[in-house]
């Protein structure tokens, strides 16, 4: 194969490999999602917030920075990491974070580990799930619980 065929050829791969760098969830979403636990009388309800995740695309990794509005009565958070593996179909992102817990008064902190779980997605909204373990603690939220998004922009 002589040079010029070999540079054509690669030349009218380019658009198919580059096509490839993006992902359909590299974005900006408005997101809902579960945000904590209230007990009540001994009734446990899902504290449902809403936010911002933006993904990015790096190497085989999708990136996510999951911003949430505090609840009424919940103090701010800092923004949340998350990551992802780069795939074709349902995508996991995982984040590991701190979490103070407040029992009848009583704080204290543990480690996180949320799995959220992109299930399906049209371009433009998503629909998946969330789910929590606590450390050392058992949780309505280690169940998965809803977790959707609209897209607000679109990047990369």
């Amino acid at each position: 194969m002589s040079r010029h065929t070999l540079l054509a050829a690669l030349l009218l791969c380019l658009p198919a490999v580059l096509s490839g760098q993006s992902h359909p969830l590299v974005g900006t979403w408005n997101v809902t999602v579960p945000a904590g636990v209230r007990i009540e009388n001994g009734e446990p309800s899902i504290i449902v917030a809403k936010g911002t995740l933006a993904v990015t695309a790096v190497g085989d990794s999708l990136i996510g920075t999951l911003d949430v509005e505090p609840p009424e009565g919940i103090p701010a958070r800092p923004a949340s990491r998350l990551a992802a593996r780069r795939a074709s179909g349902p995508t996991t992102f995982i984040s590991v974070t701190q979490a103070t817990i407040n029992v009848n008064g009583a704080e204290s902190q543990h480690s996180v580990t949320s799995t959220y779980i992109v299930e399906s997605s049209d371009g433009d909204a998503f629909t998946g799930t969330v789910t929590r373990i606590i450390e050392g603690l058992e949780s309505p939220m280690s169940t998965p619980q809803p977790f959707t998004g609209t897209r607000v922009g679109r990047t990369g």
